[in-house]
């Protein structure tokens, strides 16, 4: 049993920026949390300990405690007033069993807490995490607001049936029926119901009473009493269709320009150096499934420890003018570290000999990139990629140096930088990236658990995989963090499987080398990414899906074939989906 534990006048957070979208932000505190499995029902309890601000226990003699909660659909409430057993009053403690509608819907709370109710007054706990992990193999509980009000509704009238006679029994099955049919129809405005459920509550306990005396409840005071009931449905039900016609018609200018998330860049990344180019087959493919181009310059250096980076700039140049002779887009110019001219040099390793040296030779290749951004209609500039040892808080007036420089110069360029994994989840190390335009971040979940990445894994199992990663990462609670502490729209910097059999199991660094390619596997990926989070995570501004080179290739560029994968590219992008 989990044990929460609270401190009445002490226990304090800051207010929520934006209450339109509530989220309570966890990070960098001992919270109370708990968490159970979907459909679980009386097993899942937890022990609250309530104190005062001097640490003595806070006395919950006569009081009534009720769980509230925003279930993650975002749209279903928890009230529920009758679960909660009192251990030990004096002391601060009870027990409450959550119902096993708490646990209808997978995912994070919105907002869980406890109010405590005496005497007319209440006062509420802080809240706590309540997350419920998801249940692949069974369904049973369709989401809907639970409240005990309502549920105690329900018990009277079930009550009511067993004491009435036959007749009477009839008649209230009838008025049962339309009962929770106008029910629904409040529950479909997603209003609050709950001042009505009170005064029908008073009245159906008037009926319980009169049916308890004897039998003294006559036919005729029945049907005045339902008569009552349905005008008082009927008029509840017109306001709240008139408050819906308004809103209707406030949004109704809005019908061309439908409220769904659409990414403004849809990019995959392309690297060069002396030993890669951008073949016009490949160009061919990228062309055909409408995508952009992220193109990844290779910046040479000779070590690990090298302080004095070469760029090559016109093998840039020569680039540039033989894609857009294409006709097709460049979204990003992104230049990558690599010892040897090798994109498969880790730049989390890079610890240059002379920090001062790195930074002041760093700005010039900056300043050089930008001005091709600039002559060549480059709308974006990555000012570096993976570089973990060079960008926490000991370097930030290296970094704000280097950006105040380049807006001067260039002041419409959009400037990001692309974080590995290491970066993003330490982002608070790293306040400088609040000058950015774009916070970007390259994204790798492990998807699946399982190596079977044939037609019996989901696209549902993909997307649950990217809020549940297999390795122990959250992304869509971590990019959401991220959002809003930098208060910037994320671009997905790098997004990417291998076309094999494990390709959503690993990460990078398991590459088999599979022949032939598995394209299913990055087609489920974007599928995943396309269909669920890039369009539920609606700060995510763009990406840059990694790569047209293996290990990470999602088409056979030396063939006119398109894979399974470009047809999904195609149907999201060229079809405006996403």
């Amino acid at each position: 049993m989990q044990t929460l534990t609270y401190t009445i006048g002490k226990d304090r957070r800051a207010l929520v920026s934006d209450v339109q979208d509530f989220h309570i932000d966890f990070k960098g505190s001992e919270f109370n949390w708990v968490q159970a499995r979907q459909y679980e029902n009386a097993m899942r309890q937890v022990f609250v300990n309530v104190k005062n601000d001097d640490g003595t226990p806070f006395d919950l003699t006569g009081a009534n405690i009720w769980f509230e909660g925003v279930l993650p659909d975002k749209t279903h409430k928890i009230l529920d007033a009758k679960h909660a057993v009192l251990i030990d009053a004096q002391a601060g403690q009870f027990r409450f069993d959550l119902p096993a509608q708490a646990f209808a819907v997978a995912g994070s709370y919105v907002q869980a807490f406890f109010r405590i109710v005496r005497d007319g007054n209440s006062i509420t706990t802080l809240e706590f995490s309540l997350e419920v992990l998801a249940d692949k193999v069974i369904s049973g509980l369709v989401a809907r607001d639970y409240v005990t009000p309502f549920e105690d509704l329900y018990d009277q009238l079930e009550t009511i049936l067993n004491n009435a006679d036959g007749k009477m029994s009839g008649k209230l099955t009838e008025w049962d029926t339309t009962f929770k049919n106008k029910i629904s129809e409040l529950e479909k405005t997603g209003h609050d119901t709950q001042t009505w459920l009170e005064v029908a509550k008073d009245r159906l306990q008037a009926l319980e009473d009169k049916i308890k005396q004897d039998g003294l409840f006559t036919q005729k005071e029945a049907d005045v009493l339902i008569s009552e009931v349905n005008t008082m449905l009927d008029e509840r039900v017109q306001e709240l269709d008139n408050t819906r016609n308004k809103i209707e018609e406030r949004f109704a200018s809005l019908e061309t320009d439908p409220l769904t998330h659409k990414l403004k860049y849809h990019s995959v990344s392309a690297s060069i150096s002396p030993s890669m180019e951008i073949s016009g087959s490949a160009l061919e493919h990228l062309k055909n499934i409408g995508a952009s181009i992220t193109l990844c310059s290779m910046v040479n250096i000779t070590s690990a420890t090298d302080s004095n980076p070469q760029l090559e700039e016109k093998r840039i140049t020569d680039t540039i003018t033989r894609i857009q002779s294409k006709n097709v887009k460049i979204d990003m110019l992104k230049p990558h570290l690599g010892v040897n001219w090798s994109d498969g040099f880790y730049r989390g390793n890079y610890t240059p000999d002379s920090n001062t040296d790195f930074f002041n030779n760093w700005k010039q290749i900056l300043l050089k990139c930008a001005l091709i951004c600039d002559q060549y209609n480059i709308p974006i500039l990555c000012i570096g990629c993976e570089q973990v040892q060079n960008t926490q808080s000991k370097f930030s007036d290296k970094w704000s140096a280097i950006i105040r420089q380049v807006r001067q110069t260039y002041p419409n360029l959009l400037l990001t930088y692309a974080m590995a994994g290491q970066e993003h989840s330490n982002w608070q190390d790293r306040d400088w990236m609040k000058e950015l335009d774009f916070i970007g971040m390259n994204v790798y979940p492990s998807y699946v658990s399982k190596e079977d990445t044939g037609d019996n894994i989901s696209v549902e199992e993909v997307v649950e995989g990217f809020y549940y990663d297999h390795t122990g990462t959250a992304f869509g609670k971590r990019m959401r963090e991220i959002n809003r502490y930098f208060n910037k729209p994320i671009f997905i910097t790098e997004v990417g499987v291998m076309p094999q059999s494990d390709g959503l199991v690993t990460l990078i660094g398991k590459y088999t080398g599979q022949t032939p390619q598995n394209f299913h596997v990055p087609a489920l990926a974007m599928e995943a990414a396309f269909a669920g989070w890039m369009k539920d995570l609606d700060f995510v501004i763009g990406f840059a899906w990694w790569h047209i080179r293996e290990p990470f290739e999602f088409f056979d560029e030396n063939s006119n074939f398109t894979s399974e994968a470009e047809q999904v590219f195609k149907k999201y992008v060229t079809e405006g989906r996403i």
